[in-house]
């Protein structure tokens, strides 16, 4: 389904060209202007024209123009540029009425669109009677240099060409007719609309990518500026019957609520009893709102994820060692797990941060009791203290009969594992620090306090210390979980590790998909080039892409892995900036290199680099915020 034709946005036009190109381009559209917006500048392409500024002002979606002018704004714009067709039967049209000038005619054509074939060429004189001078040009100043000879030398009667070339002629008082008729100017504006439909429609479902992050999971709802529906994913669809046959009971069902400012709003519904929260965000085409994006997210989408459910995502993973550098985390892990004070873990994503939490959950005095992890960066202000802190039956309008109990109390006689504590806002900082210094928390709409007995780990990809310099992160809190504190070098600092975990992998792979490798001949193929890769992803990374080198095998009649078929799985391996070097600064330097890599990598897809780096979609357009990343 179209998302554009569903909904009434117009494509926009711009029209580059010289006056009887404008006047033939102006006569026909009256026929189009149900379907396009046009805006016509006279204008000559040429490296004295800043269109930049024009494609700033105008905001077309696509830019029509002719011969050398459309080669020019094509070679050097980045929307689509339409270029007006020369057929066969335009240039017959045209000889013939400028035979009733003058036998004697010159025709002028751009050498960069399709020719007339010489056959025709040949024909043209004796089929239409005429005396036929026909010049080639491929710039505006080469049509100009020959129409100027051609006025000097020749004793030039009627000129037949584009736009700016009769212009040029009539100046000198010679009569002109028009290349372009309007037969092909009828097809040159549908085909542009057909090129402005495509355009839009791809940044649309870019821009899609981005706002949904993918996410095929939750309910998803597209509607226009008017709220009238353009897509409706199969979740929502599955979830709450849509009826094509009354839209407006869906609409009221779902409560999409349109009033308010163009930006991302946020709030708690109930639906059929059940609770969500359901994220607008504005979808804009050359910052003009075209529509929204509702997202429904359940809140049981907030729930903890136990040691179980960690360990089965996960496969649960030997914790492998062979550097001194992990050995010694990993002995520090097992001592600091004995104390009762909190443990922040830092270090870059997919360097293990989760794993030394399972480490430290498994030889602490807590080992029975639970693991709950939670996303820091991934519940919303308004649910966080329902969520955290849990509530009592009525506590609210839309809270659940009997109540719940909040994250925090699942981890009661267990472990809180608070991931990505960093993204935590200041607000919610605040209280959480009260539950953590008095080990007790009321839940919402309680009147009691309920005490608590839980060991604390937070793990952060940034430097805690500089977001308390910075003003983004509580000193008081960072004290609180900062009692132990264990650094996560990146894997391209420990390189005795690379082969260990590669072989551990390989096997791990090849025994999951059932397949058989040549794990010896692929280790000794990788590892050289894994052991000189800068390794943005660390560790995640890694087993990422034996995954992929494993599941390559599954085709039998695929060549063995070679250097070349290397390349060809794993090209991130080889790009310029791959290897390692030495990158001096703090953690937040390193990992702003990291996610630079990673962009410039993944031609700036963010969600391939999110994936790629193991982080949200979220978290990475936070951080490239903050880097000042403006591309």
């Amino acid at each position: 389904m179209s998302i554009l034709r569903d909904s009434n946005y117009k494509p926009r036009l711009l029209i580059v060209g010289y006056r009887k190109f404008s006047e033939l381009i102006n006569s026909i559209m009256v026929e189009f202007e149900q379907d396009v917006n046009v805006t016509i500048v006279e204008s000559v392409a040429s490296k004295s024209v800043v269109y930049d500024k024009l494609v700033e002002q105008h905001r077309p979606d696509v830019i029509v123009s002719a011969g050398a002018n459309a080669s020019y704004l094509e070679s050097t714009l980045s929307i689509p540029v339409v270029s007006q067709p020369v057929t066969d039967v335009d240039i017959i049209e045209a000889l013939t009425k400028a035979r009733k000038i003058s036998r004697r005619i010159h025709l002028f054509t751009y050498q960069g669109v399709k020719q007339p074939t010489n056959r025709l060429i040949a024909s043209l004189p004796e089929l239409l009677d005429i005396e036929l001078l026909h010049h080639h040009y491929s710039t505006s100043d080469e049509a100009t240099e020959q129409l100027l000879l051609a006025l000097a030398e020749e004793s030039a009667e009627v000129i037949v060409g584009p736009s700016y070339t009769c212009h040029m002629a009539e100046q000198h008082e010679v009569p002109t007719i028009l290349l372009y008729s309007s037969t092909s100017a009828r097809l040159l504006i549908k085909t542009a609309i057909q090129r402005a439909h495509d355009a839009i429609e791809n940044a649309l479902r870019g821009s899609l990518q981005a706002v949904l992050m993918d996410d095929p999971h939750e309910p998803l709802v597209v509607c226009s500026g008017t709220g009238e529906i353009l897509l409706c994913n199969e979740v929502a669809s599955q979830h709450w019957g849509k009826n094509e046959r009354d839209l407006s009971g869906f609409n009221q069902r779902i409560q999409l609520e349109l009033s308010g400012p163009g930006e991302t709003v946020e709030r708690l519904i109930t639906i059929d009893d059940e609770n969500w929260y359901q994220r607008r965000s504005p979808l804009e085409i050359h910052g003009d709102l075209f529509g929204y994006v509702f997202r429904f997210i359940p809140q049981r989408a907030y729930r903890p994820r136990r040691e179980a459910d960690i360990a089965a995502l996960s496969g649960a993973p030997e914790f492998i060692i062979r550097s001194s550098a992990m050995e010694t985390i990993s002995k520090l892990a097992k001592t600091y797990a004995i104390t009762s004070g909190a443990v922040l873990i830092q270090g870059e994503s997919g360097t293990g941060k989760e794993h030394i939490t399972r480490e430290i959950h498994r030889h602490s005095h807590y080992a029975n009791g639970p693991l709950v992890a939670i996303n820091c960066g991934s519940i919303p202000n308004e649910l966080f203290e329902s969520e955290m802190f849990g509530y009592v039956d009525g506590a609210f309008t839309s809270s659940r009969r009997g109540g719940r109990i909040g994250l925090i109390q699942e981890a009661n006689q267990g472990i809180l594992f608070l991931d990505e504590v960093s993204e935590l806002p200041l607000l919610q900082q605040s209280k959480l620090l009260r539950v953590l210094q008095e080990k007790s928390l009321r839940p919402v709409g309680g009147n009691r306090e309920v005490p608590l007995d839980f060991k604390i780990v937070a793990a952060t990809n940034a430097n805690l210390a500089d977001c308390v310099q910075a003003g983004s992160f509580r000193e008081d809190l960072y004290y609180r979980l900062n009692v132990f504190a264990l650094h996560l070098p990146p894997l391209r600092e420990r390189i005795e590790d690379i082969g260990a975990i590669s072989r551990y992998y390989i096997e791990r792979y090849s025994q999951s998909y059932h397949v058989e490798v040549a794990a010896d001949e692929l280790y000794r193929l990788v590892l050289p080039h894994f052991e000189a890769y800068f390794w943005p992803g660390n560790v995640r990374e890694l087993d990422n892409f034996i995954e992929r080198l494993v599941v390559a095998s599954i085709d039998h009649d695929a060549a063995p892995f070679t250097e070349t078929r290397l390349r060809v799985l794993l090209p991130e391996l080889f790009s310029s900036r791959s290897h390692i070097r030495l990158v001096t600064g703090t953690l937040k330097d390193k990992e702003q290199v990291a996610i630079l890599d990673a962009m410039k990598r993944f031609n700036n897809d963010k969600t391939q680099v999110a994936s790629h780096l193991g982080i949200s979609s979220t978290t990475l357009w936070r951080r490239l915020k903050a880097i000042g990343w403006a591309h």
